[in-house]
């Protein structure tokens, strides 16, 4: 099964040493010896010593306290900052995928929801609309359907993508999921 994001980043941490050379406290020290005052900046830093992006932004929230996994709303609003108006189809979505089966957790780059803990289905706000990542039953059913987009998030087991810019796309396609 895959990481949620938030084992993701710890595993980040945890590998640290073996695919840099440098353990999070030695990364620490060198961002302290630049005098890096805030995780921005120790991101952008990071990336140019070297880190991946993750890495880097990995290092900077443990430094500077700013766990964005700790606050999954602030995660959801940071999403839809640029198109506030697909926020409301998002929420329609989550209220139709009920059950305990069906898990909302938050990245910063997309909305996944796991159902039996893989991705069943992932969100994106874009200019087009909002953006729905997943596996249809049946795509040629689906007007509109694309192929999936992995930089829009989500798992490469999903194959389809969907623009939403109604609740009633959102039924018929959220209806497909479960």
């Amino acid at each position: 099964m895959a990481l949620g994001p938030k084992a993701m980043g710890e595993a980040i941490i945890a590998n640290l040493k073996s695919k840099t050379g440098k353990d999070l406290a030695g990364w620490q020290a060198e961002l302290a010896e630049a005098g890096v005052a805030d995780a921005a900046a120790a991101t952008r830093l990071l990336i140019e010593r070297g880190l991946g992006q993750f890495q880097a932004a990995s290092v900077a929230e443990h430094t500077f306290g700013d766990d964005q996994y700790a606050d999954s709303e602030r995660l959801v609003d940071d999403q839809f900052r640029r198109y506030p108006e697909q926020r409301a189809l998002y929420d329609h979505a989550l209220d139709r995928l009920t059950g305990p089966e069906f898990t909302a957790k938050p990245c910063r780059t997309y909305l996944p929801v796991y159902r039996d803990g893989r991705i069943a289905v992932s969100f994106k706000a874009t200019p087009r609309g909002l953006y729905a990542a997943l596996t249809l039953p049946d795509p040629a059913a689906v007007p509109g359907r694309v192929d999936h987009k992995p930089s829009l998030g989500g798992s490469p087991r999903l194959k389809d993508g969907v623009y939403l810019t109604s609740p009633d796309e959102v039924d018929r396609v959220v209806g497909q999921v479960g």
